[in-house]
């Protein structure tokens, strides 16, 4: 068993397998904690550190290079079978108009929408986008 600065790698193993288990650590297992860390006598491994992303900052292109072109939308034929198309035509005191949640603008006359199966309404390319 290998000792250093009189720690041993047991014990280290017997503090990790108690955080594994989620058990709570008594002060002791936390002050050896430290001290395997500080004095860098431990190499907790992540196993899977190389193939986590910081996707809060990172953009699209290098997150698109790093796990391929994932296409997860609908298929353009799924869209044009499911999606009704309508042209919009603004109502005369009409006060309480929604905007198209995907580009906030609001409707104008003559717009074409798309309306889903559960009624909501958007700009046809705005969905179509979204969709794809």
């Amino acid at each position: 068993m290998l000792k250093t600065c009189g720690l041993s790698s047991m014990q280290m193993h017997n503090v990790l397998d108690c955080i594994r288990r989620g058990e709570g650590l008594r002060f002791e297992d936390v002050m050896l904690l430290n001290q395997f860390v500080f004095y860098g006598l431990v190499d907790i491994h992540d196993r899977h550190r190389d193939m986590r992303l910081d996707i809060d900052n990172m953009s699209y292109e290098p997150l698109e290079e790093r796990i391929g072109n994932v296409n997860t939308g609908l298929t353009k034929e799924n869209i044009y079978k499911h999606l009704k198309q309508k042209t919009h035509a603004s109502v005369a005191g009409e006060t309480d108009a929604k905007p198209c949640c995907i580009c906030q603008e609001e409707y104008k006359n003559g717009d074409d929408l798309g309306a889903l199966g559960c009624g909501h309404k958007f700009h046809t390319g705005c969905i179509k986008q979204w969709l794809l």
